[in-house]
């Protein structure tokens, strides 16, 4: 009788967990900000019926408030974690759930994935190898692609400093200034927090097409 339960049980926990948004693997207690982010979720899946498929698989495991100092001015953004899992559907409905979560907090929103890297050393079978997407490299960058999100990253390349220190130059979509140029301090301090390797965050110039865009989307506000 009892291991008719076990089933049941399992099905109600992970109805809660899915209503909830949060899922903490090693079995702690949720901190308040992670439940008020969770809630939060929700109530952003209820809103947006039409991206409900993409807004009801995206669950979190943490959230916290990041402190940061930039060129002597202290700032402060909130680090969302979600399931790797959540990923494609975050790439789809993810500019809803920031928009509301920055108009919420009032300030920059980041949203990562978990990932696992594997060390080239790590023991396997010999019929089994290493999947390029666990590899140190491709985490990275992967990573880099999510900090950067809603932007589209557009051109890369190395910047040498005067004391003779590389760093990684980065450039997104011209036509995201307006909504990412308020989070490039997070997000270049988020990225050295999250892999020690810092970037130059910047805007590629425009093309002729982007140009005409921005100055269409400038007379529209003019008006």
């Amino acid at each position: 009788k009892d291991r008719n339960l076990v089933p049941e049980l399992a099905r109600k926990t992970n109805m809660f967990n899915r209503r909830e948004k949060i899922i903490k693997k090693d079995g702690s207690k949720p901190s308040e900000l992670e439940e008020e982010v969770a809630k939060r979720l929700h109530q952003i899946e209820l809103e947006n019926m039409d991206l409900k498929k993409e807004l009801s698989i995206i669950l979190i495991t943490s959230a916290q408030m990041v402190d940061y100092e930039a060129h002597g001015t202290p700032g402060q953004y909130l680090l969302v974690r979600i399931l790797h899992r959540s990923l494609g559907a975050f790439k789809k409905a993810g500019y809803k759930v920031l928009e509301k979560l920055e108009a919420q907090y009032e300030k920059p929103v980041i949203i990562v994935a978990n990932r696992t890297i594997i060390s080239p050393s790590a023991k396997h079978h010999p019929s089994q190898k290493r999947p390029r997407t666990r590899t140190l490299t491709n985490v990275h960058k992967e990573i880099l692609a999510d900090v950067c999100f809603p932007s589209n990253i557009t051109g890369r390349g190395v910047r040498i400093d005067i004391d003779g220190k590389k760093s990684q130059k980065v450039c997104l979509d011209p036509l995201d200034k307006e909504i990412m140029e308020h989070k490039v301090k997070a997000i270049t301090h988020c990225y050295h927090k999250l892999t020690t390797h810092k970037i130059h965050l910047g805007f590629s110039k425009p093309t002729l097409f982007q140009q005409k865009t921005l100055e269409q989307r400038e007379r529209a506000k003019a008006k």
